[in-house]
Order: structure tokens, then C-alpha cells, then sequence
């Protein structure tokens, strides 16, 4: 957490944090998935002792990959949890998410996983995920979202006037949806920024999300590299989304 920076927003606008590890391909099922997951769950009870199936359980795994099928939590219906299915791990959070404790639960989760395959040199992990979803109620179908973005979040996105009069509309947009990606070289991945519009607590919202991917071969060397890579990702989401909000919604944020 860079000191410029607050450790901790008591009205953040955070929907969800999440880690994501993927490993395999779709045609490529992890045969060792049924045993991973029990040994696993022996690693994570000490933290998150509550065992949730969900639907696509009764889905046979060849047909289910990089599905999630289980939720391991600390209580029912709480959070923090892990998620696990064939090729894939998440840990999510919510709103009671601080990076220290995040960050922490993380760089156990990896080598648990590690440690409960039962061929770990076979467990080759061909994607990292860190993902932000934030959202702010806001009435876009009231109200311009594009003069929003550019006032608040430092985005700016309109269409010549020209061109929107030739065809009759007007200038204010009933829905936003844009992704920008940019590479980047340590760690080695795309930083991703997606803006659109949406609901949140059942009221219209514009919504943001900030993720880091490492793929292929920009994944480093796993376990070992794991810390600085979450570090690296983690420090690039945060630049930009204080980045984005600083001035009137960042105060806002501030003050419970």
C-alpha cells in the first residue's frame, strides 16, 4: 500500500475482490481434480471450515472445466471464501476486504494447492487473475454517464456531435460499455480497465473494473514468484484506481 495512499476506504466502493488461478484447457480435464479438492479442503478447514457444493457439482468434471464447484467458508453465508473446481482456484472478497488480510490468505492459498496435488510438477498454472469490481450508484438514464466518467473518473469518452446529429440521437448515452488493456513488463501481463453501466443494491450504477492477467508464458515461476507477482499486480490496480477517483470521490469514500 503506497503511503500516499489510505489503507482502508470505510465507504469503498468495492463489489468484489478476486485471485484467480486457472491450470489446464477445456479439451485437458485435471484428472487428479477429485483428490485435489479433498486435499485441499484438509489445508483450508483451519480457515474456512464451512463446505458449500454448488449446482454444477452434479456435473460430471470432464464437461465442467475451470467451473467452480465448491465454496469453502469461514461460516455460512460469510466471507472471505475459496472456490475451487477442475482447473481452477479463486479466493473472494467483499466489503469488509483490507489487502493486508487479502494479500495474506492468498500466499497461503497458492501453496496449499500446490502441496495437495498429487503431481504438483504436473500442475501447470497457465493463468493469474487479480480482479477489482467497484460501482457507484449513479441514474445514467437520468443524468450524462460519459460527462460522469470524465468528472469523476478521468475518462473521457464522447462521440463528435456531428456524428450523433447525422443520425438523429441524441448526446447523452442510455448505456456505457468499454474495455482499454495495456501491457505491461514486471511482472510481466495486461492491466485491464472496463467501464460500463449497471446496477448496484437494485438502483442504476456505473461500474469499474480494474484486473491484472498474467497468461501462457507470463506466468512466472510458481510457487516461488508468486509474492512478488501479487504484489506487482496489486500495486498497478491500486495506482490506478486511486488515480482514477482522487478529489470528490475519493473524500467521499473516505468519510464514513
Amino acid at each position: 500500500m503506497s503511503n500516499r495512499w489510505p489503507s482502508d476506504l470505510p465507504k469503498k466502493p468495492l463489489v468484489e475482490a478476486i485471485l484467480e488461478v486457472k491450470w489446464g484447457h477445456e479439451n485437458r480435464p485435471d484428472p487428479a481434480y477429485p483428490l485435489t479438492v479433498g486435499r485441499l479442503y484438509e489445508r483450508a478447514r483451519q480457515d474456512y471450515a464451512e463446505i458449500e457444493d454448488l449446482p454444477i457439482a452434479q456435473v460430471p468434471a470432464e464437461v465442467a472445466t475451470h467451473f467452480v464447484r465448491h465454496r469453502f467458508r469461514q461460516s455460512k453465508g460469510g466471507w472471505p471464501l475459496v472456490q475451487i473446481g477442475p482447473g481452477i482456484l479463486t479466493l473472494n472478497a467483499t466489503r469488509e476486504y483490507h489487502w493486508e488480510d487479502f494479500n495474506r490468505r492468498a500466499q497461503r492459498l497458492l501453496p496449499w494447492l500446490y502441496e495437495a496435488h498429487p503431481r504438483p510438477e504436473d500442475l501447470a498454472i497457465n493463468n493469474l487473475l487479480l480482479r477489482y469490481i467497484n460501482a457507484i450508484e449513479f441514474d445514467y438514464l437520468a443524468d450524462d454517464a460519459l460527462e460522469f466518467l470524465a468528472s469523476n473518473l478521468k475518462v473521457g469518452l464522447r462521440l463528435p456531435s456531428e456524428l450523433l446529429q447525422s443520425v438523429g440521437v441524441t448526446r447523452r448515452p442510455t448505456t456505457v460499455g468499454v474495455q482499454l488493456g495495456y501491457p505491461v513488463e514486471s511482472p510481466a501481463g495486461v492491466l485491464r480497465l472496463q467501464l460500463g453501466t449497471g446496477v448496484k443494491n437494485d438502483r442504476n450504477a456505473v461500474i469499474w473494473e480494474i484486473h491484472f492477467m498474467s497468461t501462457g508464458t507470463e506466468v512466472p515461476q510458481l510457487p516461488r514468484a508468486f509474492p512478488a507477482w501479487l504484489e506487482g499486480a496489486h500495486t498497478r490496480i491500486e495506482g490506478w484506481f486511486f488515480g482514477m477517483v482522487e478529489g470528490e470521490l475519493l473524500d467521499r469514500f473516505r468519510h464514513s
